[in-house]
């Protein structure tokens, strides 16, 4: 969003140019979907879930997360000592395993939200999370009558314990963080969003 208020590269122009003192305000914000039909997947592909077959669904703004249970972890995990490193995707230290027990450095520091990210949450906790989310899903198709003809291949392979990680396609060191965007309030701090 801070970088649409900016007009900066790979940008819709901004139609409002009072609007770039904004900019520093939401830079790594995303708009997001709805938590309505999550789980829903393909009848020949019936879980998100690693080990496969599986359809390969994706969250977050940039698709890194390919599973519930991935996000679910990456929400409770985040921030807990010893699980986040200073690297980017598929760089993580000898011993860890990403998405499991390392999470790469965020793209944006600014706006995280600091009331989650080590929930102290156990797997089974987890995965009763993942089963609730699971409920959200309605079936309501319209205007989409032949959702259930699907043309595309389920992913396979992959592990519940790695999930899915064999998938994995390292970014490259990222550029030091541009001064206007990092190092602007606000800052994430361990206090709740007002």
């Amino acid at each position: 969003m801070g970088t649409f208020l900016r007009s900066g590269p790979v940008s819709w122009p901004n139609p409002n140019a009072s609007w770039k003192q904004f900019a520093p305000l939401t830079d790594g914000q995303m708009q997001v979907s709805s938590a309505r039909n999550v789980a829903m997947t393909p009848p020949r592909c019936p879980t998100t879930e690693a080990p496969g077959p599986y359809f390969q669904k994706e969250f977050f703004h940039n698709g890194y997360i390919k599973s519930l249970k991935q996000l679910v972890h990456f929400y409770n995990t985040r921030d807990k000592p010893g699980f986040a490193f200073n690297v980017t995707s598929g760089h993580c230290p000898d011993g860890t395993i990403e998405k499991v027990n390392c999470w790469p450095m965020p793209e944006v520091p600014n706006n995280i939200d600091m009331t989650t990210g080590n929930l102290g949450l156990t797997d089974q906790e987890e995965n009763q999370i993942v089963a609730f989310l699971q409920t959200l899903s309605d079936g309501f198709t319209r205007p989409y009558p032949f959702r259930d003809t699907f043309t595309g291949a389920c992913m396979s392979g992959g592990s519940a314990s790695t999930q899915g990680n064999e998938f994995l396609i390292p970014t490259p060191p990222l550029p030091p963080c541009a001064p206007e965007i990092c190092g602007v309030a606000p800052r994430p701090s361990p206090n709740p969003i007002p």
